[in-house]
């Protein structure tokens, strides 16, 4: 039986996107989802793996690097060219040691 990698995390993260609907005005979208992260992924400047903090630094700094299409669902008008969609923010909610 393979041991569980010691540094594996489950991190639970929100999506905020902002926009405006010439119908509807400005408006915002949250997505909620959650990815097992851990030392594998390519994160340059990386933190150790040892505590919630570290993995939420190294999460933020390796979705900056994303297309926002690789992290979440995007919403449904997301490229209707009459809605603009300006930005998005990340928040991260949870972080459990698996």
């Amino acid at each position: 039986m393979q041991q569980p990698n010691r540094n594996d995390w489950n991190v639970r993260f929100e999506v905020t996107f902002y926009g405006n609907d010439p119908n509807k005005g400005s408006f915002r979208e949250i997505r909620e989802d959650n990815i097992d992260f851990n030392d594998e992924f390519e994160i340059e400047n990386q933190l150790p793996f040892n505590n919630a903090a570290n993995v939420e630094i190294n999460f933020l700094i390796w979705v900056d690097t994303l297309p926002i299409e690789k992290l979440t669902k995007l919403p449904h008008d997301y490229n209707d060219p009459k809605i603009k969609y300006d930005k998005e923010s990340i928040e991260v909610l949870e972080i459990k040691k698996l």
